[in-house]
């Protein structure tokens, strides 16, 4: 530990204000320190666009942090190669952020389904019901294009020919890259259930390093939905679709971080 505060101590001295903005979004901020690594802030904002609710709650950001951390590690653990670059999240001067490899981000969405629920039921009620098991589960995937730039369609549906045809990825990558969201949407699966959750489905977003596919992003309570098996609770960002309040959806947040890591303060060293 004091050799990897010692390696990193420099970002204290650094003025980000200063650096090139790789990326800044509603919910991150992504600087480059150099040709190969960058680093990750978080923003406490959320949104549903089918629910028409955008905000900011304070505190999910961090809750967000250490539970992406937590299943980075875990994907890492399972030779399932991500973006982050070391298995802790450095507090520097008071502000949480990961430090990651620069990549080509692919401009998709990658959403692995095991029961109905949110816009599959919405889109194709002749076929589905909610809460539905699919038997094999289902992959999708979706352009990373904001509604505002598709006259109201949010993220719209690709297919395999789509992706390839555009030069979005090689066939090669892509597959490559659906065998990943296979895997790593099981793995999680079987860690839910461990923690009494039942995973209803996920997305997650890959890059492209040295022509290779990584996880990259996060890995979050708001990038998937799961309930506490007993109760049918939420345990993630449904809680914000269900418009219940700022303190009920940061203590929904807080709760799926305690149960799935219970020791996740250990995962931030202090610079």
């Amino acid at each position: 530990m004091k050799d990897l505060i010692k390696k990193y101590q420099y970002l204290k001295k650094i003025d980000f204000s200063k650096l090139e903005v790789i990326a800044d979004g509603k919910s991150k901020t992504i600087y480059a320190l150099d040709d190969e690594t960058a680093i990750m802030f978080y923003k406490p904002h959320l949104r549903s666009v089918t629910n028409k609710r955008e905000g900011v709650i304070e505190g999910t950001d961090v809750y967000r942090m250490y539970a992406t951390m937590f299943f980075l590690n875990l994907m890492e653990k399972n030779n399932i190669s991500t973006e982050r670059i070391v298995d802790k999240i450095f507090n520097i001067n008071g502000k949480l952020a990961i430090l990651i490899k620069r990549c080509r981000p692919i401009p998709l969405e990658w959403i692995r389904r095991y029961y109905a629920a949110g816009s599959i039921v919405r889109l194709f009620p002749i076929f589905v019901k909610e809460g539905q098991k699919f038997e094999p589960p289902l992959n999708k995937y979706d352009a990373k294009i904001d509604v505002s730039l598709t006259g109201g369609i949010d993220d719209p549906t690709m297919n395999e020919s789509y992706i390839t045809g555009l030069h979005l990825m090689t066939k090669e990558q892509f597959d490559e890259a659906d065998k990943m969201l296979s895997k790593i949407g099981d793995i999680l699966k079987k860690v839910y259930e461990d923690a009494g959750f039942k995973l209803v489905d996920l997305k997650m977003e890959f890059g492209i390093l040295n022509e290779r596919i990584i996880l990259i992003d996060e890995l979050s309570q708001d990038c998937m939905r799961a309930n506490d098996i007993v109760t049918g609770e939420t345990l993630t960002k449904d809680a914000y679709r269900q418009w219940k309040t700022p303190e009920e959806v940061l203590a929904t947040y807080k709760t799926f971080l305690e149960r799935m890591c219970p020791n996740y303060k250990e995962l931030v060293v202090i610079l």
